[in-house]
């Protein structure tokens, strides 16, 4: 009995994974490489120091006519150094403008209040979001707003490629490109469940249609929440495009620590998922839970295929996105991925069933 549902779980989770790398393999978004909207660039910075420099550079070198672009940069009542380094930049080009957040109530806290408040003086048609940790390239602006021409599509998301200077970095890039990956898959087979922040645009329409964040209930993922209030309350689609010309890059986490904090944020603001998307989610994790009982029960001819299995289909949908990105040398890690990926996948929702509190830029949320 324990061995045929395991051999069941894992078809369950191969027959998913296919259809993800069919998903993301053919679907086709319409675009228009003329379309050329109002577009506003709205980042939340809080203590950021280290980092706003790279992303303030990058933006400056963005390819888009100055008269159609605006980027907003919302200090987030930073403790540090940031707000000085956003006036140094602001006052060498008339496209940079500061915000400094006011205190939100209700639905406007941590980060949705800061960009919220970006969005609140935003005058552009499309609102990119990406962090104050990131870089993005000078074609990112155009190459995004094209998907927009169809007027069916409020979001647009792109992927995000970590710094890998390590293990440790290489080993959270693959994740992110195995975690957007999904992400495109359920967009492309039209059951939305998620985008990343990092890479993030919307239609100014759509966001007015759901009330903007103050309309939303606060997350610890507003990310997350935007997206689920517009493909789940509006007549827009989303598109997920792995488009090279878009591909942002971020910082990774440098300690165990923060990445424990990262990954418990998004476990949390998962949590609101509708039950048919948590029941997506919930195959992976029950074959993981049972994989893992198995290995432990010696059941070595059922595990034998288990992980051939596993490794076969997660390599296969994996595989793609690091060939199209150029970031083949990641895929020496791979072995060690698939452990850290087994891992988290099983811990996280405990912890997050546990109610253990949040903590984001130094600021707790129970």
């Amino acid at each position: 009995m324990f061995e045929t549902l395991l051999v069941v779980l894992t078809i369950l989770y191969s027959i998913q994974l296919i259809l993800f790398f069919l998903s993301v393999k053919f679907v086709r978004y319409t675009a228009d490489d003329s379309y050329r909207p109002n577009v506003s660039v709205i980042i939340a910075a809080r203590n950021e120091e280290t980092n706003i420099r790279s992303c303030l550079t990058s933006l400056t070198h963005i390819e888009y006519p100055d008269y159609l672009l605006e980027i907003i940069l919302v200090d987030d009542q930073s403790e540090d150094g940031t707000a000085r380094i956003i006036d140094e930049f602001a006052a060498q080009s008339t496209l940079i403008r500061q915000v400094t957040a006011q205190r939100g109530e209700k639905n406007l806290q941590g980060k949705a209040n800061a960009v919220a408040q970006g969005v609140d003086v935003a005058t552009g048609d499309v609102l990119m979001f990406t962090d104050a940790d990131c870089t993005v390239p000078p074609t990112w602006v155009s190459d995004t707003v094209k998907y927009f021409s169809n007027e069916s599509i409020g979001i647009v998301a792109g992927y995000t490629s970590l710094r890998a200077r390590g293990v440790f970095q290489s080993i959270q890039s693959l994740d992110w490109f195995f975690l957007v990956t999904v992400a495109a898959a359920t967009i492309g087979l039209r059951f939305p469940v998620t985008a990343v922040g990092t890479n993030f645009s919307v239609r100014r329409k759509a966001y007015d249609e759901v009330g903007g964040y103050s309309n939303i209930s606060f997350s610890v993922t507003e990310d997350y929440a935007l997206f689920h209030a517009i493909t789940s309350r509006t007549r827009f689609r989303a598109c997920l495009p792995s488009d090279e010309a878009t591909l942002v890059e971020s910082e990774p986490c440098s300690t165990l620590f923060q990445l424990f904090r990262q990954k418990l944020r998004w476990f949390r603001g998962g949590k609101d998922m509708s039950f048919p998307k948590l029941l997506l989610y919930s195959v992976s994790y029950a074959f993981h839970s049972l994989l893992c009982v198995a290995i432990f029960s010696q059941h070595w001819p059922a595990v034998s295929v288990a992980l051939l299995l596993k490794l076969s289909c997660d390599f296969i949908l994996l595989y793609p996105a690091i060939k199209r990105f150029k970031t083949r040398k990641l895929m020496k890690f791979f072995p060690m991925f698939e452990l850290y990926y087994s891992a988290y996948i099983l811990i996280f929702p405990i912890l997050v069933i546990l109610g253990l509190p949040i903590q984001w830029k130094d600021r707790k949320f129970s």
